[in-house]
């Protein structure tokens, strides 16, 4: 039996009667479907009792979402595009992203598009693309892996509100490092350039910046995210 997923916003009501009946749809048609919200892959917040929030990224792969899924179905706006992608890269599943937001500049296809959609994709009318993602690790001195965070375009590394600026020293490529007085950084990949406007300066190496007893590794290269492009005609 052929298996599929579908991750949906729960707190949008069209988001959620989409997904059951989109379920029960791949149900009739002999599909094995497996059912989540897109929260799973959604960045915490810090507290004061807990200074460091996160999940590791192996863990953010919900149950049943393994590399036998054929593909998975998004059902929401950007931000749930992004948390479902953090959710599925570590099992490389493919991902159809469908809007049921507002700007959906990460989606594939619209609403009303969605049952002309299922039937190209059901047919295996589509083509798989690959993207990478940022991998951004935080280490404390001697105490290993304190936080990690998977990327899809960028990550920015920022103050606290009530701190001072921050010194960031950044090495790139065989250049020398630098040290730069600043508010916070923003690491971008390259073809995340085509869609923020901003001075490209080259590629962080594994060494990003060092302040105090902190570390921060961001690699580019470790994690991929596979996008479904429909070939059929809308």
């Amino acid at each position: 039996m052929p298996k599929a997923g579908i991750i949906y916003n729960d707190i949008k009501p069209v988001a959620y009667r989409v997904a059951e009946e989109l379920r029960a749809k791949l149900v009739t048609c002999g599909w094995d479907v497996c059912l989540t919200t897109g929260a799973g892959g959604i960045l915490g917040y810090s507290s004061p009792d807990r200074p460091i929030c996160h999940t590791p990224v192996d863990q953010l792969v919900p149950p049943g979402f393994d590399p036998e899924m054929a593909f998975a179905i998004v059902l929401g706006g950007d931000g749930t595009v992004l948390s479902a992608f953090r959710q599925v890269a570590p099992s490389r599943i493919p991902l159809l992203t469908v809007n049921t937001g507002h700007m959906g500049f990460l989606t594939e296809v619209y609403i009303n598009q969605l049952p002309q959609a299922i039937e190209a994709l059901v047919e295996g009318n589509y083509e798989v693309e690959e993207r990478a993602m940022l991998t951004v690790q935080v280490f404390q001195g001697s105490g290993g892996l304190a936080w990690e965070a998977l990327c899809l375009n960028e990550m920015v590394l920022h103050r606290e509100p009530l701190t001072s600026m921050c010194h960031f020293e950044i090495e790139i490529g065989k250049h020398a490092p630098i040290d730069i007085a600043a508010d916070g950084v923003m690491i971008l990949r390259r073809q995340a350039l085509r869609l923020i406007r901003c001075r490209q300066v080259g590629q962080l190496s594994h060494r990003g910046f060092q302040h105090s007893s902190w570390c921060l590794f961001a690699l580019i290269h470790l994690r991929l995210v596979r996008l479904c492009l429909l070939t059929m005609s809308l």
